[in-house]
């Protein structure tokens, strides 16, 4: 096999382009690969697929996987071609996407690589600026998304993270099997509602469920978009639990301002007892809550009633449900402590959500799960030099989508 066609086949070229030669410079450490088209060749228009006459033809030169130690470039006069509708273009290659620099092969090269490490560490491995994977990202990405009909938007969780410092968020929109459907600007009503509106009809009535925090932001999103949103919006326990933890936090604190200077220190050491779980007590702090609570009469209540509605999710699936969480407002309220009966009422506003998520075993754990993974991204990145970059790392990273070019068709 010779040479040029060694390198017809890498490159997966057929009739009508074929590699005329190939030229080894050593002064450059460079292999370039020349390819031509045969003369004759019927030429087409790249958007619209019509016949077109031929106009002129460009050089253009394309990146491509090094050759042993030598970097390696391809090199072809491209023709363009004169489209009555749409004006006179360059015709695509097979080997190359439109307006790339780099092969497809190349492209699938820096894909395998940017899973794997950060965007700086192939940036010195591979010789390539920011901007030239920043780019190549972004066609990965737009390839994703145009085949992802079919993925799955039945069981949705939605969660905002921070851009930067100062209150710069985007809101990330996820299915049950943890892929990133969508990244919004923002995490507003309008955010949220971005996504809704790509989905058609069909894809919104088969929505089961759509797990969130309770931001009213969403909420009006969901009811304004969703049909019969009121059964399927889910509050999932992570933020019942945290909104409770929260409440806890601040009767212990109010407490120990009332109590006695003298038990203040060991009111303090107390802070995180309090805050576990009574399955995960040990006999020491069992014993010290039940000390404490003869100082702390507010907090003593407050935690027995956030162990019962922990009890109640346990307990609970469909049946009875809903009298539970009655009965666990109405004792909340008896107990006359601020901060309770302040939760109290979001609970009673929000029991429609809760009861959803408890039916449906609707949780935003994966959704928590890709936060976290988002905010190592940042740090592993080094931070992103647009939000708009740092919104495709995340669909790049975390949205299980098909990107890898197939340079053989």
């Amino acid at each position: 096999m010779d040479q040029c066609t060694l390198y017809e086949q890498i490159l997966g070229l057929s009739v009508p382009w074929f590699v005329s030669d190939v030229e080894l410079d050593k002064s450059q450490s460079e292999v370039v690969v020349q390819v031509d088209i045969d003369k004759g060749t019927a030429l087409v228009c790249p958007r619209c697929g019509r016949a077109c006459p031929g106009y002129d033809s460009r050089e253009r030169r394309w990146r491509h996987l090094d050759t042993c130690q030598f970097r390696t470039q391809v090199v072809a006069q491209v023709p363009r071609v004169q489209c009555p509708e749409h004006g006179c273009l360059t015709v695509s290659v097979p080997w190359a996407e439109q307006n790339s620099r780099y092969t497809l092969l190349f492209e699938a090269f820096v894909i395998s690589w940017l899973r794997a490490a950060s965007i700086s560490a192939v940036s010195k491995q591979l010789r390539l600026s920011w901007t030239a994977i920043d780019n190549i990202m972004e066609r990965a990405v737009r390839r994703g998304l145009a085949n992802v009909s079919d993925r799955d938007t039945t069981r949705l969780a939605v969660d905002e993270t921070a851009f930067r410092k100062g209150h710069d968020y985007v809101t990330i929109v996820s299915n049950g099997h943890g892929q990133v459907l969508s990244v919004e600007d923002g995490r507003s009503a309008h955010s949220l509602g971005c996504f809704y509106a790509s989905l058609d009809e069909t894809r919104k009535q088969e929505i089961i469920s759509i797990s969130m925090d309770m931001s009213p932001a969403y909420q009006k999103a969901t009811f304004d978009h969703i049909e019969k949103a009121h059964k399927k919006i889910a509050f999932d326990h992570f933020h019942v639990a945290q909104m409770l933890t929260r409440t806890l936090d601040a009767t212990r604190k109010a407490d120990m301002k009332r109590a006695d200077s003298s038990m203040r220190q060991e009111i303090h050491r107390s802070r995180y007892t309090w805050l576990r779980q009574r399955r995960g007590l040990e006999g020491q702090q069992i014993q010290q809550i039940r000390q404490l609570s003869d100082v702390l009469k507010d907090t003593g209540l407050v935690w027995y009633l956030k162990e019962k509605a922990r009890d109640i999710w346990r307990g609970y699936r469909v049946k009875g449900a809903r009298a539970a969480w009655q009965e666990w407002i109405h004792m909340a309220r008896l107990t006359e402590v601020r901060a309770l009966v302040s939760t109290a009422k979001q609970i009673e506003t929000k029991l429609f959500g809760i009861l959803n998520a408890m039916r449906f075993q609707a949780s935003n754990g994966l959704a928590e799960a890709i936060n976290g993974q988002v905010r190592a991204l940042k740090v592993r990145s080094r931070g992103f030099r647009s939000k708009e970059g740092f919104k495709r790392a995340i669909l790049f990273h975390y949205g299980g989508l098909p990107m890898a070019p197939n340079p053989h068709g």
